[in-house]
Formats: C-alpha cells, structure tokens, sequence
C-alpha cells in the first residue's frame, strides 16, 4: 500500500468502527461480557484452525501455538466475560469530609471510542486478542494492525468476536504494511493506541500519538533476568530456565536472556542447561526462517533485546549482588527468582525492577485474564490485562449529585471575617481527636458564621 492512501484507509476504518461502536458503548456490561464469554467456544470450537494458522505463518511448535496462544485467548476471555461488569460498574465514592456532607459521588467508567492496537508477530494471535477483547469488553471500537509478517492469523481476531455476537464492523482489520500503523497513530479518531514491539519503534509511536495529546500503552521487552539462587531446586531451576530462554526460539518479550547464577551452584548449573539445549528442537526464526541452535555465552552481554535463542550465564554472590545485576539494565519489562526459600524469592522479587517477577516460574501470568502485563523503564508504560487493562481502555470520571439545597460558605463575597474563619475552620476539620473539639469549641464563633453563609 502506497504511503499516500494509508491516512484514507485508516479514516474509512475508523469511521466503520466508530459506526460500529456506537451502538456498542451503548449496551449494558451484561450484554457485552456475554459476547466475551460466547468468545472462549468461538475460539475453542476454531482451536485447529487457528493453531494451523498460527503454526503456517510462524513455523512455531503446534504445541507452543495452543499452550501460549490458544489458552492465553480462552482465559482472557472468560475473565472478561466474568469479571469485567464488576470493575468497570459505577464505583460509589465515599463523601465524608463534614463540609460536604450534602454530597455523593461515583466514579463512571466510559467507552474511549476506537482505539489502534498495533502487534507483533511472535504471538500473531494470543497477544492482539487479549488486548482488543480488553477493548471491547469496555465498549470500545478497535482497529487493529496486525504484523507484516502475521497477517492471517490476525483475521481470526474479528471474526471470532462477531461469531460471538459483537456488532459487525467494530473490530477493523488494517493493513500489515507499516505505513498504516504509522495512518493509524496519527489519525485523530482514534482514542488511544496500543503498541506491542521494539523500544525504537515503540518511542517514534509515543512521539507521534503525543504530538496530538493521544495517550499511549507501550510494551517493549527487554533482556529480563533470571536470578537462581543456590538453594534452588536444580531440577526445576534447569528446567525453568531452559523454557524461558528458548521459548518459541527466545522470540518473545520476555524470554530470559541474562541468568545469574548463585556461584556455589553455578558450574552445575551451566552443565545441565548446556546438555539440556543441546537436545532441544528450536522452531525457526521468524524473520529470516534460519534454524539457529541455542547458545549459551558467558555475560555481561550489551544492554539490548537479543530476541532469539541465545542466553548470557554469569555468577552472582549473595542477594544485594543478585538484585544489583538484575536491575543493571535500562529495561524493566520481566524477572524470574529461584529459590526454595520462598520468603527470600518473594524479598528479592519485590527489589527487583520489573512489572512482571514469578517465583520458581516462568511467564505463566500472560496467560491468566487477572493478571496485568506491563514493564517499566525502557520496557514501557501502562498495563494490558486484568482490571488495571480495562481501566487503560475506559475514560474515568467523577459524577457528583447535590440537591442544591446548601451554599457553599467558601463562595463569594470575600471579607476579612469569612478568611479568618475558614483559617480557623481548617484546624477543626483536619485535627484529629481532643484536639478537633477543642479547636471547634475555641473557633465556634467562626463555625457559626460560616453556618450562616451556606443559608
């Protein structure tokens, strides 16, 4: 597609989705969680073809396309479908100040409008299903701009979801070509955009949609830290760290590509990792198809994304040292921390920089609709998944309701008699205890007078 008609592409498909959304953002959370719940037997009763598709375009396991494709869409899904009317329903927020007494509030959750998702090709259909169904099940219209590499499998997204009754045309499917990715960031329609791929692009996304005040939700990736500890299950610590590594040929956002070591454990460690990789079957690389064995060097590597089946091992002594190396990185996005002692996991993981830390695991929460998916520093800014993922796909505002029968005393005019007594009105409403009433009885003239006012 020519550069010159991408920006009439992406105002006709923003246009449809708007049309679309509409009557969408219109409908109950009932109705709309309903069509998020028929989503997980769309999806289910379309398993192979999807996976087919997925595997054709990818050259990933079938085993890999179902197990991080196929269950992550289903449990988003159904977590949506199931929890989404409550989080995003009217929230009471409580008034109990005492000059406000007269007040209620709420905090309402509405529709952005259409939003852009614009996704990578490593998980073509797990990664822009979770978001866009996010998006609907918040009574957005969505375009979404699937990779240049992935484009088939994307088409399953919308379908699936108009299969499980959503309105015809809310989910747009844009072009793969970059350039209308780059119609879509700066098309003024739509509401916010979703981006999932490499830091350089990521950045020129951020500028581009916040030359025009659109706000963004970035994820990308990093070389994320796995930290084994000494007293870990050598086992499962082997075993875990060759899964994250070489996961769909380390082709994913947060694939470990720094293993730290304790050092008592560390020549062990690296022998059965090395035997195990050795035996692996790695799907090939997306970009170029080339099948590229694993490799495990010896670190620091360069602060960058590998992306790819390659994996740094190195020694560490101690925790301190252990959270030191993890957060030498400009990126933030994942961590893994093993260990028997679960305590001492849990207060590394929680100094680790990272969205994202699992204990004696790995990446598993990505396919979990509760859980939020986001990095921090470098890694990105915002949260898919789980409710912090809704709120990212809803405006939120305040709505009050006040029967006008009090004046505010604060309101105009202004004299040297009202100033005093609300300088003096603060120290009874925010002292606390004996000292309140105290205050109230010394300021009562002034309560009084600011009593008069609201008449």
């Amino acid at each position: 597609m020519a550069t010159t008609a991408a920006p009439d592409v992406s105002s006709e498909l923003v246009a449809r989705a708007r049309a679309a959304q509409e009557q969408w953002g219109g409908r109950t959370h009932g109705e709309r969680a309903a069509v998020l719940s028929d989503a997980v037997r769309v999806v289910r009763r379309h398993a192979d073809a999807i996976a087919d598709s997925i595997v054709a375009e990818t050259g990933k396991p079938r085993t890999e396309a179902i197990a991080n494709e196929l269950y992550a869409a289903c449990d988003h899904a159904r977590w949506l479908g199931r929890t989404a009317p409550r989080v995003l329903a009217d929230e009471r927020v409580p008034v109990s100040q005492l000059h406000l007494k007269t007040k209620k509030a709420w905090l309402v959750h509405e529709p952005l409008g259409v939003v852009a998702v614009i996704s990578p090709w490593n998980l073509p259909f797990a990664i822009p299903f979770g978001i866009v169904a996010t998006a609907v099940a918040a009574g957005d219209g969505v375009v979404l701009k699937p990779s240049e590499l992935t484009p088939l499998t994307a088409e399953w997204i919308p379908r699936v979801l108009e299969e499980a009754g959503a309105p015809a045309g809310l989910v747009q499917l844009a072009p793969a070509e970059r350039e209308a990715g780059e119609a879509l960031v700066a098309d003024p329609g739509i509401a916010k955009v979703f981006f999932t791929g490499s830091v350089d692009v990521g950045r020129k996304v951020a500028a581009a949609a916040g030359a025009r005040g659109c706000p963004v939700v970035l994820e990308l990736g990093g070389p994320d830290p796995l930290v084994v500890f000494a007293d870990a299950d050598l086992d499962r610590a082997v075993e875990g760290a060759l899964f994250a590594s070489f996961l769909n040929a380390g082709q994913a956002c947060v694939s470990a590509e720094r293993i730290y070591v304790e050092r008592p454990l560390l020549a062990e460690f690296r022998t059965r990792l090395e035997e195990r990789a050795r035996a692996l079957d790695l799907a090939p690389l997306v970009l170029d198809r080339r099948v590229a064995p694993p490799e495990i060097v010896d670190g620091p590597l360069p602060d960058e994304e590998i992306f790819g089946p390659r994996v740094a091992v190195e020694p560490f002594e101690g925790e301190d040292d252990a959270v030191r190396r993890a957060n030498d990185t400009r990126f933030g996005l994942a961590a893994s921390i093993w260990s028997r002692d679960v305590e001492k996991a849990q207060r590394v993981a929680r100094r680790v920089d990272a969205g994202m830390v699992w204990v004696n695991d790995f990446g598993y929460s990505f396919a979990t609709g509760q859980a939020p998916w986001g990095g921090v520093k470098a890694s990105g800014f915002g949260r898919t998944g789980g409710k912090h993922g809704l709120y990212e796909c809803v405006s939120i505002k305040y709505v009050d309701a006040d029967r006008g029968r009090v004046r505010p005393g604060w309101w105009f005019p202004y004299d040297a008699r009202t100033e005093r007594a609300l300088r003096n009105a603060l120290d009874v409403l925010y002292a606390d205890g004996l000292e309140r009433w105290r205050n109230a009885w010394r300021h009562r003239g002034d309560l009084t007078h600011l009593a008069r006012r609201t008449r």
